[in-house]
């Protein structure tokens, strides 16, 4: 994914300084300046393996649950909670 967003970049800088190269106006320098942040970011945020480094401390009887995306827990027949 993070390829994907560095190559869409890096192609939007491209397109983006070829325009700024042909029409020297506000529109094109900040189109220029937004790729080449979104360029730098792609560099600095956000790791890969980013569900590895989770973590959770319980106290004495209590049991933790810990997952990647959402958690049904039944509560009898009354209701289900999503947490």
């Amino acid at each position: 994914m993070r390829t994907i967003v560095r190559i869409l970049s890096v192609v939007a800088l491209g397109i983006a300084g070829t325009w700024l190269y042909f029409d020297r106006s506000f529109e094109p320098a900040l189109t220029t300046v937004v790729s080449l942040s979104a360029l730098i970011t792609s560099f600095f945020l956000g790791s890969p393996k980013s569900h590895e480094k989770q973590s959770q401390k319980l106290g004495d009887g209590s049991t933790g649950i810990q997952a990647g995306g959402n958690v049904n827990i039944s509560m009898g027949e009354r209701e289900n909670k999503e947490l």
